[in-house]
């Protein structure tokens, strides 16, 4: 593994513009189109002072993260969906509304962590296992991951680790927090796997600017 250190030095914005622009590429049109839709559906809802969702567009933003448990999402009634992410919306702590989405049939902190980002993309990245193992590869998290002992799945502590990491990069590269996520996920998919190394700071000027 990189040291903490290393990982300092390569994740830089080059690193982040490059693999981000990976991700694009890859990603496919009708999920990439979904996505904003959902989040200026969302916007729009919150400029109207609706900020809450309804149970067709949490179940859309759940299946969008993670489709295979569709069957739990649709589970939940309408009413629970506005209530609870009502609620969630409203909280002022961080941990309290994830802690609240995750009452909801079928969501895990993964797909919490999505409802966040979509409601409020400048604050809340999308916890995701390629994403994690990119930082735990370039040595910048502690904390077990999903491939290594002692994994026992998400919490909401992981979660608060995670998030802070992701804004103090963002912040310091000038990257917005969906660019950072898609980089990192590009990485872990295609980078360590062909070998390719992400960009050092030592390798030219203006890196970071």
């Amino acid at each position: 593994m990189i040291g903490a250190a290393k990982g300092q030095e390569v994740l830089c914005r080059e690193f982040v513009e490059r693999w981000a622009g990976q991700f694009d590429h890859d990603f496919p049109a009708k999920d990439a189109q979904d996505e904003v839709q959902l989040k200026a559906w969302l916007q729009a809802r919150f400029r109207e002072g609706q900020k809450h969702l309804d149970k067709p567009h949490f179940v859309d933003i759940a299946r969008w993260k993670s489709p295979r448990p569709v069957r739990h999402y649709e589970s939940n009634d309408d009413d629970l969906v506005q209530e609870v992410t009502t609620l969630a919306f409203a909280a002022r702590r961080d941990d309290l509304r994830l802690q609240l989405l995750t009452l909801l049939n079928g969501v895990g902190v993964p797909v919490a962590s999505t409802i966040l980002h979509f409601a409020f993309p400048d604050r809340y990245p999308i916890m995701d296992i390629r994403a994690i193992t990119t930082l735990t590869h370039l040595g910048l998290r502690t904390r077990p991951g999903p491939l290594e002992p002692g994994f026992t799945g998400f919490s909401v502590e992981d979660w608060q680790v995670y998030t802070r990491l992701m804004r103090d990069h963002a912040e310091s590269l000038g990257v917005t927090l969906r660019q950072l996520d898609k980089a990192l996920w590009a990485y872990d998919k295609h980078g360590r796997a062909d070998g390719a190394e992400a960009p050092s700071l030592l390798q030219g000027d203006g890196a970071t600017d």
